[in-house]
């Protein structure tokens, strides 16, 4: 197994956490798992199901590692795609600690918990790329700021490739 040092960096996805997802944006998020490993980062997400399942699903296949930050104490609660389980017993304030750990963030489609993640990044500075094509929060702050603290806008990338050339380009060594 790598040790941290050795990956490019952590990317977290932040996306819709309905086990019920839309075909195309599961097969989005899946897409984007296994760009994340090829391109040798570990991942980092909420470790439970919709778009953390299909993300972590991708990485895998691709022998990538994925870090899970459950909002429970149930280990158990987890997709089975997840590595390395982290039960918080936090509910939603673990979406401080997952955003917090990733160096950058890309977002898929997303209702009330991503746009909790998508502040946090926002006010910790962190570099976020939106899925816009996926909708929900991805779509509506794709290439918006949230606020003027920040000279930068959420970048809006329409593919996953366009997603990690984006991050390739901002936080790869």
């Amino acid at each position: 197994m790598k040790q941290f040092s050795e990956f490019n960096g952590l990317i977290g996805v932040i996306g819709s956490g309905s086990g019920e997802l839309d075909d195309e944006i599961y097969k989005t998020a899946e897409k984007l798992g296994r760009l994340i490993a090829k391109e040798n980062f570990a991942l980092v997400c909420g470790g439970r199901f919709g778009v953390m399942e299909a993300v972590c699903k991708g990485a895998k296949s691709e022998q990538g590692f994925t870090i899970g930050f459950l909002p429970s104490l149930d280990k158990k609660s987890a997709n089975s795609y997840v590595d390395l389980i982290i039960p918080t017993g936090m509910g939603e304030a673990r979406n401080l600690i997952l955003v917090s750990t990733a160096d950058a963030i890309i977002t898929i489609a997303g209702e009330s918990g991503t746009l909790s993640e998508i502040a946090f990044a926002w006010k910790m500075g962190k570099k976020i790329v939106s899925l816009s094509t996926t909708g929900g929060w991805s779509a509506k702050l794709a290439d918006s700021k949230i606020d003027n603290k920040r000279k930068d806008e959420i970048i809006n990338a329409q593919t996953p490739e366009e997603a990690i050339n984006i991050l390739n380009n901002l936080i790869k060594p």
